[in-house]
């Protein structure tokens, strides 16, 4: 039998285990903040600002990273990411309804926290794992998102579903409080992590070489970019439309419990199954089942629709995802000759391409509820953003085909 994570380096499996209980806290927290400020606000636009700041934050706090990287380590922009987690959640359990009246702020701060969070955690994932074992340790990483995503979002209902029995808005308090314990362990883990000093960026080098001649980069840049177009919106929508549909954050975490348990199947067989020479066939499959999925929207919303759309996603997403990492890793590790100060300059210019899709789907989000904020209106616009991730498939193809020499590893 085989052990999971064998092959991998006691580092690499501490910064999986930082991993898991990042997403574990995020699993247990990270829609039911957007249910919590809907059930303090009550507008669609509320949420589009404090998903829109946070989008717009991470690039800015990814050089930052990159710079104290330079200065202090890697790990210690990881440790950082992990603090003003801390932080955050700090923040919206002791300020409760008053923290959720800012929303622009409190997405500005957790978006500076993921910008360093994803920094340190790429460029150690980077350093610490060689082509070979990458997908399967973004499999492994995968996978224990996935079993996190059933095991928190049960739990979390049953929390916020206990105001009824504590009063006012109790449960949400408790589920950010242990949301803030479990950062907090995380950050202890990350301790044990060794710093990896980076060398001062060339961005000069970096944006010349890389935009101006790779044109299979930038394909790839754009087909991150038109990704983010969904997933800016999809990643806090879909949980909130069930809250909507039901009224009840228990059936919030059974939705949720659901996409976990078939996401845990998808990531366990791509990380066995993908390899370079298949990753974007997988990814291409993965992206059909999104958009097929997708369609269910232009039903009328039911609890029964955002079933089956939670099960058709939770399915073909990470046949989506884990491939696209591995695919952009490679092609940046390949185009820097794999000196790691360069290949952090193009991870930060493909997190930058990534967000800009993302504030873009949600600035379209923001405009659509505010001249038509209608239920039916909100699902259109998700049956529309369903198919935007063919396009990214399209441009990944195309950059296979741009450079076929450099890409059969990174594609």
């Amino acid at each position: 039998m085989r052990v999971a994570g064998a092959g991998l380096s006691a580092e690499t499996r501490r910064l999986l285990m930082v991993s898991a209980l990042v997403a574990l806290s995020i699993a247990l927290s990270n829609v039911f903040v957007n249910v919590f400020l809907w059930k303090v606000d009550r507008r669609w636009t509320a949420l589009g600002w404090y998903n829109l700041t946070l989008y717009a934050a991470m690039p800015g706090a990814f050089l930052a990273a990159s710079r104290l990287a330079q200065v202090r380590g890697v790990t210690r922009a990881l440790q950082t990411g992990v603090l003003l987690h801390v932080l955050f959640y700090g923040l919206v359990f002791a300020g409760g309804r008053a923290a959720a009246r800012v929303p622009g702020a409190l997405g500005a701060l957790l978006g500076v926290a993921g910008g360093f969070y994803w920094f340190g955690f790429h460029i150690i994932g980077l350093v610490s794992i060689d082509s070979e074992r990458r997908d399967r340790f973004y499999g492994l990483n995968g996978l224990a998102s996935a079993v996190a995503g059933m095991v928190a979002p049960p739990l979390a209902g049953a929390l916020v579903q206990s105001e009824d029995r504590l009063g006012g808005l109790t449960g949400y308090h408790v589920l950010f409080g242990v949301s803030l314990a479990l950062f907090v362990l995380a950050a202890a883990v990350s301790w044990r992590i060794p710093p990896h000093h980076l060398p001062a960026v060339p961005w000069r080098r970096v944006w010349g070489h890389g935009w101006r001649q790779h044109p299979a980069w930038r394909s790839t840049l754009w087909g991150c970019s038109v990704y983010g177009l969904r997933e800016g919106v999809f990643v806090f929508l879909i949980g909130l439309l069930m809250y909507v549909a039901t009224g009840s954050e228990l059936r919030v975490g059974e939705f949720l419990l659901l996409q976990g348990v078939l996401s845990a199947l998808s990531y366990t067989a791509v990380s066995r199954w993908v390899r370079p020479a298949n990753r974007l066939m997988v990814l291409g499959l993965g992206a059909v089942g999104m958009a097929l999925t997708a369609c269910l929207f232009w039903l009328p919303l039911t609890p029964r629709t955002l079933w089956g759309y939670g099960a058709g996603a939770a399915a073909s997403l990470p046949l989506f995802l884990a491939p696209l990492q591995s695919v952009v890793v490679d092609t940046a590790a390949g185009m820097a000759h794999s000196r790691v100060h360069e290949v952090a300059g193009h991870v930060v210019v493909r997190e930058a391409f990534e967000n800009a899709g993302r504030v873009a789907g949600v600035g379209v989000f923001l405009a659509v509820a505010a001249l038509q904020p209608s239920v039916r209106a909100i699902t259109v616009l998700a049956a529309c953003l369903g198919f935007v991730q063919l396009g990214s498939f399209a441009l990944l193809w195309r950059a296979r085909r741009q450079n076929s020499s450099r890409l059969p590893t990174a594609a």
